[in-house]
Protein backbone atom coordinates (compact mmCIF):
# COMPACT_ATOMS: atom_id res chain seq x y z
CA UNK A 1 0.00 0.00 0.00
CA UNK A 2 3.09 2.55 0.77
CA UNK A 3 3.83 2.15 -2.98
CA UNK A 4 0.09 3.25 -4.32
CA UNK A 5 0.82 6.64 -4.17
CA UNK A 6 4.13 6.93 -6.25
CA UNK A 7 2.21 4.38 -9.26
CA UNK A 8 -0.87 6.92 -9.38
CA UNK A 9 2.04 9.73 -9.65
CA UNK A 10 3.39 7.73 -12.39
CA UNK A 11 0.06 6.90 -14.05
CA UNK A 12 -0.50 10.84 -13.65
CA UNK A 13 2.72 11.57 -15.67
CA UNK A 14 2.25 9.47 -18.21
CA UNK A 15 -1.22 10.33 -19.14
CA UNK A 16 0.17 13.72 -19.05
CA UNK A 17 3.38 13.39 -21.23
CA UNK A 18 0.59 11.51 -24.12
CA UNK A 19 -2.21 14.45 -23.98
CA UNK A 20 0.85 16.88 -24.65
CA UNK A 21 1.98 15.30 -27.16
CA UNK A 22 -1.58 15.06 -28.53
CA UNK A 23 -2.08 18.74 -27.64
CA UNK A 24 1.44 18.97 -29.84
CA UNK A 25 -0.07 17.34 -33.22
CA UNK A 26 -3.20 18.86 -33.11
CA UNK A 27 -1.42 22.34 -33.48
CA UNK A 28 1.07 21.00 -36.79
CA UNK A 29 3.89 20.93 -34.90
CA UNK A 30 5.98 18.67 -37.06
CA UNK A 31 7.74 17.24 -34.38
CA UNK A 32 5.50 15.06 -33.81
CA UNK A 33 3.85 15.09 -37.25
CA UNK A 34 2.62 11.37 -38.62
CA UNK A 35 3.63 13.28 -42.10
CA UNK A 36 1.59 15.32 -44.60
CA UNK A 37 1.26 14.31 -47.83
CA UNK A 38 0.55 17.31 -50.21
CA UNK A 39 0.41 17.41 -54.51
CA UNK A 40 0.01 21.04 -55.04
CA UNK A 41 -0.51 22.50 -58.39
CA UNK A 42 -0.32 26.17 -58.32
CA UNK A 43 -1.68 29.00 -60.70
CA UNK A 44 -0.26 32.53 -60.58
CA UNK A 45 1.86 34.94 -62.01
CA UNK A 46 5.49 35.02 -62.48
CA UNK A 47 7.89 37.50 -62.62
CA UNK A 48 11.70 37.34 -64.29
CA UNK A 49 14.40 39.57 -64.90
CA UNK A 50 14.89 40.32 -68.19
CA UNK A 51 17.66 41.84 -70.61
CA UNK A 52 16.55 44.29 -73.04
CA UNK A 53 18.54 45.69 -75.85
CA UNK A 54 17.71 49.54 -76.76
CA UNK A 55 19.01 51.00 -79.65
CA UNK A 56 18.71 54.19 -81.80
CA UNK A 57 19.73 57.51 -82.47
CA UNK A 58 20.56 60.42 -80.14
CA UNK A 59 21.30 64.27 -80.38
CA UNK A 60 24.88 65.03 -79.84
CA UNK A 61 24.35 68.92 -78.84
CA UNK A 62 28.38 69.48 -79.10
CA UNK A 63 28.75 67.86 -83.04
CA UNK A 64 25.29 69.08 -83.92
CA UNK A 65 24.04 65.87 -85.45
CA UNK A 66 22.73 62.45 -84.58
CA UNK A 67 24.84 59.60 -83.21
CA UNK A 68 23.72 56.14 -82.71
CA UNK A 69 23.41 54.75 -79.46
CA UNK A 70 23.21 51.68 -77.86
CA UNK A 71 22.54 50.09 -74.44
CA UNK A 72 21.24 47.11 -72.29
CA UNK A 73 18.43 47.66 -69.89
CA UNK A 74 17.44 45.18 -67.38
CA UNK A 75 13.68 45.16 -66.81
CA UNK A 76 11.03 43.01 -65.41
CA UNK A 77 8.32 40.62 -67.19
CA UNK A 78 5.42 39.14 -65.58
CA UNK A 79 3.65 35.92 -66.79
CA UNK A 80 1.09 33.37 -66.14
CA UNK A 81 2.51 30.05 -65.12
CA UNK A 82 1.65 27.33 -62.60
CA UNK A 83 3.80 25.59 -59.87
CA UNK A 84 4.05 22.54 -58.46
CA UNK A 85 4.65 21.03 -54.66
CA UNK A 86 4.99 17.92 -53.67
CA UNK A 87 5.27 16.83 -49.64
CA UNK A 88 5.63 13.75 -48.16
CA UNK A 89 6.63 14.10 -44.39
CA UNK A 90 9.30 16.05 -43.93
CA UNK A 91 10.74 16.20 -47.21
CA UNK A 92 9.61 18.13 -50.27
CA UNK A 93 10.11 19.65 -53.80
CA UNK A 94 9.30 22.39 -56.30
CA UNK A 95 8.98 22.09 -60.07
CA UNK A 96 9.37 25.86 -61.24
CA UNK A 97 8.38 27.06 -64.96
CA UNK A 98 10.94 27.02 -67.34
CA UNK A 99 10.33 30.94 -67.52
CA UNK A 100 11.40 31.64 -63.96
CA UNK A 101 14.64 29.28 -64.24
CA UNK A 102 18.01 31.24 -65.01
CA UNK A 103 20.29 30.34 -67.24
CA UNK A 104 22.85 29.33 -64.68
CA UNK A 105 21.24 27.24 -62.70
CA UNK A 106 21.94 24.22 -60.04
CA UNK A 107 19.92 21.90 -62.03
CA UNK A 108 17.73 20.42 -59.94
CA UNK A 109 16.43 17.28 -60.97
CA UNK A 110 14.13 16.69 -64.18
CA UNK A 111 12.49 20.36 -63.65
CA UNK A 112 12.07 19.08 -59.44
CA UNK A 113 14.12 21.40 -56.60
CA UNK A 114 14.71 20.29 -53.13
CA UNK A 115 13.47 22.40 -50.48
CA UNK A 116 14.90 22.87 -47.45
CA UNK A 117 14.43 24.11 -44.53
CA UNK A 118 11.04 22.98 -44.87
CA UNK A 119 8.29 23.29 -41.58
CA UNK A 120 5.41 21.80 -42.47
CA UNK A 121 2.81 23.69 -39.70
CA UNK A 122 -0.90 23.50 -38.80
CA UNK A 123 -1.64 27.22 -41.05
CA UNK A 124 1.63 27.43 -43.00
CA UNK A 125 4.26 25.58 -45.01
CA UNK A 126 8.00 27.59 -45.57
CA UNK A 127 11.27 26.16 -47.14
CA UNK A 128 13.58 27.54 -49.28
CA UNK A 129 15.36 26.11 -52.41
CA UNK A 130 18.50 26.74 -54.33
CA UNK A 131 18.05 27.33 -57.80
CA UNK A 132 21.58 28.68 -57.85
CA UNK A 133 24.67 30.32 -55.90
CA UNK A 134 22.72 33.77 -55.58
CA UNK A 135 19.27 32.80 -55.91
CA UNK A 136 18.14 30.64 -52.99
CA UNK A 137 13.99 31.44 -53.13
CA UNK A 138 11.93 31.14 -49.60
CA UNK A 139 8.35 29.66 -50.38
CA UNK A 140 5.81 30.00 -47.92
CA UNK A 141 2.24 28.07 -48.46
CA UNK A 142 -0.79 29.38 -46.70
CA UNK A 143 -2.77 26.72 -45.73
CA UNK A 144 -6.40 28.36 -44.78
CA UNK A 145 -6.10 30.68 -48.07
CA UNK A 146 -4.33 28.50 -50.14
CA UNK A 147 -2.15 31.29 -51.77
CA UNK A 148 1.56 30.76 -52.27
CA UNK A 149 4.62 33.18 -52.64
CA UNK A 150 7.83 32.53 -54.42
CA UNK A 151 10.17 35.87 -53.44
CA UNK A 152 13.85 35.52 -54.77
CA UNK A 153 15.12 36.45 -57.16
CA UNK A 154 12.14 35.22 -59.26
CA UNK A 155 9.00 35.93 -57.74
CA UNK A 156 5.90 33.83 -57.56
CA UNK A 157 2.34 34.71 -56.16
CA UNK A 158 -0.88 32.32 -57.13
CA UNK A 159 -3.24 30.06 -55.62
CA UNK A 160 -2.68 26.28 -54.94
CA UNK A 161 -4.77 23.30 -55.31
CA UNK A 162 -4.59 19.44 -54.47
CA UNK A 163 -3.51 18.08 -57.52
CA UNK A 164 -5.37 14.16 -57.61
CA UNK A 165 -3.10 13.34 -60.45
CA UNK A 166 -6.70 12.49 -61.78
CA UNK A 167 -8.02 13.83 -65.08
CA UNK A 168 -10.31 16.91 -64.39
CA UNK A 169 -12.38 15.20 -68.35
Amino acid sequence: MKYMPIILILVAMTAGAQQYEHEDRDRGDSRHDDGDDLQLVCFGEGEKTTLENHSGYVWNATTHKYETRSEVVTGRQDFDTSVNVSIHGDQGRIRMPKGLIPPMNSGGHDGWWTLDDLIVGHDEVRARFRLNALNRPNVVINRRSGTISVDGMIKFNGRCELDSGHRRF
